[in-house]
């Protein structure tokens, strides 16, 4: 029979027998508990933290924990890692998850954020929200970039997060510094946006009419409204500027047919605005309210949460549209292009930059600008003030 282990002070089973070991403490009067697993290596691991916390009160170089969660450091780990009772980046982790789970309609993508969140709490989440240091994110994002081959759009993801897990800090006064926004955003292409000629939009729109002809409306109606809708959505948001995620939480109540606007409450810097309706935008809408089609559930697991009243029953685009432009056979155009494609229409028609951006929802004119280079004659209009006067 193997001999019993020799008992060790503050080490035990908190049920006799199931080899299933814990470690106790008593720091400032108060009895700290820790569980450490079953079989020898829990036994192990119990008796190193309580011989290290005795060694710590004993000379008192380190810091001992107040509770379970706490670790036991040593001054040399305390001057590494920081002071265990300060504010870490578990606890921003933990508040901003928190917030995100609260604001649904704020953080639309409720999946993504907290993947992201769970991996930095995973790295980082013991260490002192004050000391962490922009070269640690910036080198740990290296890293997993290395490791597990992300593209630069994704690495830039992750690292926004970490920014706003500080910025969600700062506002609940929790830390003072963010490392995370002195870290470098990783390239992700020289920057020119796609616009779709004269030529791809009637490919597109020849597609999605073939689409509606393919269901008559007597033996398929559904179908054939959702092909309808289809080629109206494409139309909006060609014609409107709206951004996706503005297009798709539009509600009829914000729909302004007498004064010709669309108040957009969901923007992408949280500000509402409102975007113009022109008379292909109006008849557009007006058909799909006809169309009267609505929202439904995925499946009885999955129920839709969407407003009753949304403009377009449809929210989830990304199917459709690839099929769509395959079929077209146009490359590297994005939803999203729809809105580079008005903006641009609107500047090489000669329309001011200060009424695209106004039009366009941009948050400042430097977002305009980056179509100034479709309105050359507006550079020469401006300079003729330089041509010598007649008479002179």
């Amino acid at each position: 029979m193997a001999r019993k282990p020799a008992p060790v002070s503050g080490v035990y089973e908190r049920v006799p027998g199931n080899d299933i070991w814990s470690a106790r403490i008593r720091v400032n009067g108060k009895l700290v508990r820790k569980s450490f697993g079953l079989g020898p290596r829990g036994r192990a691991d119990a008796i190193a933290w309580v011989e290290k916390a005795r060694t710590i009160k004993r000379t008192g170089e380190g810091v001992l924990p107040t509770t379970a969660k706490r670790p036991v450091l040593t001054t040399a780990e305390v001057a590494v890692l920081g002071d265990p009772h300060a504010i870490t980046v578990g606890k921003l982790c933990d508040e901003f998850e928190r917030y995100v789970k609260a604001h649904p309609g704020e953080y639309r993508d409720q999946i993504n954020p907290p993947k992201r969140i769970a991996e930095i709490r995973a790295m980082f989440g013991e260490r002192d929200a004050a000391k962490l240091k922009s070269s640690e994110i910036e080198d740990w994002l290296d890293d997993i970039q290395e490791d597990r081959h992300l593209a630069n759009a994704t690495i830039n993801k992750i690292r926004g997060t970490f920014s706003m897990v500080y910025k969600h800090g700062k506002r609940r006064d929790l830390v003072d510094a963010n490392p995370a926004v002195d870290v470098p955003l990783r390239d992700v292409g020289n920057g020119v946006e796609r616009f779709l000629t004269d030529e791809e939009e009637s490919r597109l729109r020849r597609v999605l009419q073939r689409n509606i002809d393919a269901h008559d409306p007597v033996n398929h109606p559904e179908l054939r409204k959702q092909a309808i809708h289809r080629l109206l959505e494409f139309e909006v948001s060609l014609k409107s500027g709206m951004r996706r995620s503005e297009q798709y939480n539009l509600r009829w109540g914000d729909v302004d047919f007498e004064r010709r606007i669309m108040r957009l409450t969901k923007t992408k810097n949280g500000k509402p605005r409102n975007a113009y309706m022109i008379d292909d935008v109006e008849a557009a809408l007006k058909q799909l309210h006809d169309l009267d089609l609505e929202r439904r559930d995925r499946s009885s697991s999955q129920p839709n949460n969407s407003p009753k009243d949304v403009v377009f029953a449809k929210a989830d685009n990304k199917k459709w549209w690839q099929a769509v432009l395959g079929e077209a056979k146009i490359k590297s155009y994005r939803w999203h292009d729809n809105r580079h494609t008005f903006c641009s229409r609107l500047v090489q028609a000669g329309v001011h930059l200060k009424v695209v951006q106004e039009a366009a929802g941009h948050a400042s004119i430097a977002s305009t600008m980056r179509y100034a280079h479709f309105a050359p004659s507006q550079v020469v209009d401006a300079m003729a003030v330089l041509n010598a006067k007649t008479g002179r």
